[in-house]
Order: structure tokens, then C-alpha cells, then sequence
């Protein structure tokens, strides 16, 4: 190959996280120019015969550490040139994702609060009709009480998932969301066990306050946890499992309902689902005693933090060299200030001032 110029065939080029997309891509890098020639004597000038000055092409969002490791392969890689745009994504893209943010400490944490989440909103949903109906009520509360609980999911969720947006406590208030969710749901099952449909029919709006907002701050949480990994990539593998489980947990709720049926001393049965609903309660409880083990990092809130004050580190030098240029031009006026006022003392001091005539020659009369 030419001299600067790279062999035949080309090496395979790294991958490198671009910020901007939040995707892994292939750095688009153009063929060095051969170097520079010594100079030569034309005509007894001196002229430089060369090529074009090599571009500089180092973007702050291009030269950046290259995937290694676990993350290598983690996500869709990006191949962007001005008229083109690549997508490579592999075949086992998503299990080189899931070991990827498994590999983060307290993702595995994030992801439990939101299956639980998940589970518990799925099963609550396919068993609405009967959990409503219960002491022969009819089945126009269904639809109230079932539009009810997902408006109330998603109202919920957009509050709270605010207000941790601007606070960043995604853990606090994660924890304490399952606790208090754990007591709802015990209600519900409380309400069913004694056959109180009103009771049972208000503690669900509850619980869809309390648990419904916890998918969205999971979310969060394992985005801050295994950044720079994408948002996209963490969604993708968080509901993969909640619905994975949940289509596992709702037969099984369903083929529990009869257990624990018993009479009691005035003949009565207890209502179907009630060990099934306490089965839920305890897969509820299990999860935040889990979750209160968090261990991880918000590596994308310290990346941010690293970013601002980098940001505001440059703008006090910004600042102090502004200020001291001032402070030099000052300086440099104030000494040519005086220098001119020196300059016109000595001319009015001397004798060739003193012998010129107040009025020209030309016009005495």
C-alpha cells in the first residue's frame, strides 16, 4: 500500500458509544493523507508541494473508550456517514443485552420491583370481572372499576414519575411505594376473606395507586444503574420479564383459587381465590424485602454531575481570562495615557513652541 495509507485488507474498526443516540456506533474515520514533502527551491522561492492538510475529525462524541467486555455487542450498532444509516443488529442481541445490565450491580434489583409490578397488575386485570362481582354485585361495576384502576395506573404513574425525575430519589421512593403496596394488597385479600365486596373494590384503586407507578421508577432506576446502556435496551429486557412471569404466575393463581375452601362453624366457604390471593401477597413482600438489599450506583446522575461541573470549571477560566485581559488592556491604556501627556508637556515646554508666532506671517498685515 502507498506510504500513509492503510493495507489491504482493512482492519475491523472499533465500536464506540456515541452519547448523542445513545447507541453504540462504528467511528466514521476518512484514510490518512501520505505526509507532508520537504520543501523545494522553484525559481529561487520556496514551495511547498503536498498534499491537502489532513482534516481533523476529533469529535469530543466520536473518540470515546471503546466497547469492551460485557458491553461489547450490547446494543444495535449504528453506522451513520452523510447519506447512509446502518442498523446491525445481531442475532443474540438480546441475551448479549440481558448479561450486559445483569452485569450492573442493582439492576437485578430494578428489575424485580418492576416484574412484581407488572405481575401484580396483570393478575388483578384477568381476575377483575370475578374480584369486582364478588356479594352479587353487577357487571357494570366491572367496567367502572376496571376503567377506574387503569386510569388511576396511569395518572399515578405520571405523578410520581415526575416528581422522581426532579428529585432522582428513584430508590426511596421505590421502597417505600412496595411497602405500603405490600399493605394494600393485604387488604385485598383481607376484604375478600370476609366476603366485603365495597371494601375489596376500593382497596383496588389503592393498590393500582400504590403499585402502578413502580414500573416507570423501576425503569429509571435501571437506567441510572447501567448507564451509558440505553433506556430502549433496559425497557426491552424489564418487560420481557414482567410479561414472561406474569403469563407463568396467572395459571397458577388460577389452579390455586379452590385451596384452603373450608366451612366454618356456621357452614360458610370461603371465597375462591382467597390462598391465591395470599399467594400474591406473599410474591409482593418477597420483592421489597429483595429490594431493600439495593446496591448500585446512579452512574448517569454522577456522569451528569461530572458534566456540570466540568461546564462550570470551564466558564470560571472563561471568566478569570476575560478578566485578566481586561485588567492588561487597562493597563496598556493607562501607560499610553500617560505617555502622551508626557510628550505634550515636554512640547510645550520647549523653545521651538515659545518662537512660533501667535498669528502666521501671511496674514500681518
Amino acid at each position: 500500500a502507498p506510504q500513509g495509507y492503510p493495507g489491504y485488507p482493512p482492519q475491523p474498526q472499533p465500536q464506540y458509544y456515541d452519547p448523542r443516540y445513545q447507541q453504540y456506533a462504528y467511528a466514521q474515520q476518512m484514510p490518512p493523507f501520505p505526509p507532508q514533502a520537504q520543501p523545494q527551491s522553484v525559481y529561487g522561492a520556496t514551495s511547498y508541494q503536498h498534499h491537502p492538510p489532513r482534516p481533523d475529525y476529533s469529535d469530543p462524541y466520536s473518540v470515546l473508550p471503546p466497547a469492551e467486555g460485557v458491553d461489547a455487542g450490547a446494543e444495535p450498532v449504528l453506522t451513520i456517514t452523510p447519506h447512509h444509516l446502518d442498523i446491525d443488529i445481531r442475532d443474540d442481541q438480546i441475551i448479549l443485552a440481558i448479561r450486559a445490565c445483569f452485569a450492573r450491580p442493582g439492576f437485578i434489583h430494578s428489575l424485580v420491583s418492576f416484574t412484581v409490578s407488572g405481575i401484580v397488575i396483570n393478575t388483578l386485570s384477568t381476575y377483575m370481572d370475578y374480584l369486582v362481582r364478588l356479594n352479587g354485585a353487577g357487571r357494570e361495576y366491572t367496567g367502572i372499576v376496571g376503567g377506574s384502576f387503569q386510569v388511576v395506573i396511569m395518572i399515578s404513574s405520571l405523578i410520581i414519575g415526575g416528581l422522581c425525575d426532579k428529585s432522582r430519589a428513584y430508590y426511596s421512593v421505590a421502597i417505600a411505594m412496595l411497602v405500603i403496596g405490600a399493605f394494600g394488597l393485604a387488604e385485598c385479600g383481607v376484604s375478600l376473606n370476609a366476603d366485603r365486596g365495597s371494601d375489596l373494590r376500593v382497596a383496588l384503586i389503592v393498590v393500582a395507586a400504590l403499585v402502578g407507578p413502580l414500573q416507570p421508577v423501576s425503569t429509571e432506576l435501571g437506567v441510572e444503574v447501567v448507564y451509558p446502556l440505553s433506556e430502549n435496551t433496559v425497557l426491552v429486557i424489564q418487560q420481557l420479564f414482567s410479561n414472561l412471569l406474569s403469563a407463568l404466575f396467572i395459571p397458577v393463581f388460577k389452579e390455586l383459587k379452590d385451596i384452603g375452601i373450608t366451612q366454618d362453624e356456621n357452614g360458610a366457604e370461603q371465597p375462591e381465590y382467597t390462598f391465591s390471593f395470599y399467594l400474591l401477597i406473599v410474591l409482593h413482600a418477597a420483592a421489597t424485602v429483595f429490594f431493600a438489599t439495593f446496591n448500585g450506583r446512579y452512574l448517569r446522575y454522577e456522569h451528569e454531575l461530572q458534566k456540570k461541573e466540568e461546564k462550570e470549571r470551564k466558564k470560571e477560566l472563561k471568566e478569570a481570562a476575560t478578566l485578566d485581559a481586561d485588567g492588561s488592556a487597562s493597563v496598556a491604556s493607562m501607560g499610553s495615557f500617560q505617555q502622551s501627556l508626557m510628550s505634550g508637556a515636554e512640547g510645550y515646554g520647549s523653545h521651538e513652541v515659545e518662537r512660533q508666532p501667535l498669528v502666521p506671517q501671511h496674514q500681518i498685515v
